[in-house]
């Protein structure tokens, strides 16, 4: 059998477990990648190769935020933050809905997507539990909120960095070029999740939103020397990762000044971390890495540069949703680093100029970025997930999920007629 369609087939079986629910998706994507490193070692790809495709960032973001949040909560800033939210809001909800989606949109701009569902994960939790509410629906808005603000700004995903080298956007471009965009969008996909879950956001017991309205939020912290210690690192912590390039280097140097100062255990404070969550990740980049290495993504992205029969809005519409989709299985990255340079190569072909072929990127920073966030595959989805009990709640991990897509694709469409209009304007 061919190298490429063992790796596609193992790659559906993948996909069939997860989706079904066969196994544990972390187990199904051990699975997968497991096969995947067969058969490509027995074609004689080295293991080094192999093991390269496992991309370490979000893994050592994801553990070191992990072990910071626990740290921060033991200091009583998360729940000092949910009891101010509360009184502020009013115990409202809705109020709350929209304050925590965008928070985390506006958060999402600056930082990595892992890093903003693992500080607003904690904090909605935690005030949701203070009110007696099920999280789900104020995390379904804040799952599909993040995707949003980290997909029209330089630097609010990794998948917007390589679109902005090959294509030469700076910082103001996206600001200038995406801002309206990125309102409207945010706008509609709040209004529509609102609309659907809008019955889970009521007041269970008005005797609870009474006694917490009661309280005196410096209740919640055990220790205010420490707490204001903790609240300026994380400060810190927040500015450094909005302007140091290698967002792992901050996350683990934050997780160590974290540890010296609470003089914390590092055997406790590991336990805390999403292990299920890390090897689910590892295991879908190894998959990723063997469909780019067969060449199945290229073979794509030529069917592309064909299809379009060299007209720019069919281009950067195609780019958009295949880009998308790609991301929606695979990951952003992997879809980036494999169309970007294909817009370039398909620029210079057609004699598209800077500006021009402006589109074409659009839709690839676009479809990578919005792709990953709803997806059952996605780190985000997986994260929240892992937070959070679904056993008792109106909401199935399934409906979740399904509501998350639903809502992505009008965010996508949205995309779509914002190409439509503004190509003849380029």
């Amino acid at each position: 059998m061919e190298l490429w369609l063992l790796v596609l087939l193992i790659f559906l079986l993948t996909v069939l477990l997860i989706v079904t629910r066969m196994v544990h998706y972390t187990t199904a994507a051990m699975i997968g990648a497991v096969l995947a490193s067969i058969a490509l070692i027995t074609r004689g790809v080295p293991g080094q190769e192999i093991l390269a495709m496992v991309r370490l960032e979000p893994i050592l973001v994801i553990t070191a935020m992990t072990v910071v949040a626990e740290v921060i909560r033991g200091a009583g800033v998360f729940q000092f933050l949910a009891v101010h939210f509360i009184r502020l809001t009013r115990g409202d909800p809705k109020k709350l809905f929209v304050l925590f989606c965008l928070l985390t949109a506006g958060l999402s701009t600056v930082l990595m997507s892992t890093v903003v569902i693992l500080i607003m994960g904690y904090l909605t939790i935690l005030t949701c539990q203070a009110l007696k509410l099920k999280p789900h629906a104020f995390l379904l808005g804040e799952m599909l909120a993040v995707g949003i603000g980290g997909a029209f700004t330089l630097i609010g995903t990794s998948s917007n960095v390589i679109v902005a080298n090959y294509a030469g956007f700076d910082f103001v471009y996206y600001i200038l070029q995406f801002a309206g965009l990125a309102i409207i969008v945010l706008i509609v996909t709040l209004v529509a999740v609102f609309l659907i879950i809008r019955s889970q956001l009521v007041t269970v017991d008005k005797e609870v939103f009474e006694l917490v309205m009661d309280f005196d939020p410096w209740m919640m912290v055990p220790n205010r020397r420490l707490f204001w210690v903790y609240a300026g690192l994380f400060g810190i912590l927040i500015v450094a990762f909005a302007i140091f390039p290698q967002v792992y280097v901050v996350a683990l140097a934050g997780m160590m000044v974290f540890m010296i100062v609470s003089q914390a255990d590092p055997r406790t404070s590991l336990r805390d971390v999403e292990w299920a969550i890390i090897f689910y990740i590892g295991g879908l980049f190894i998959l990723s890495g063997a469909l780019e290495y067969v060449g199945i993504l290229r073979v794509i992205s030529e069917g592309i540069l064909q299809a379009s029969g060299g007209q720019l809005i069919p281009a950067s519409l195609m780019m958009l949703w295949v880009t998308w989709l790609g991301a929606f299985v695979i990951g952003g990255s992997p879809m980036t680093t494999t169309f970007a340079p294909l817009a370039v190569e398909m620029a210079t072909v057609m004699g598209w100029t800077i500006g021009i072929r402006d589109p074409l990127f659009w839709g690839i920073g676009f479809g990578a970025s919005l792709g990953g966030t709803a997806s059952p595959f996605g780190t985000v989805p997986m994260l929240i997930v892992s937070m959070t009990n679904f056993k008792n709640s109106k909401m199935s991990i399934r409906a979740f999920l399904i509501i998350g897509i639903l809502v992505n694709i009008i965010s996508i469409v949205l995309c779509s007629l914002y190409i439509l209009l503004l190509v003849p304007l380029v």
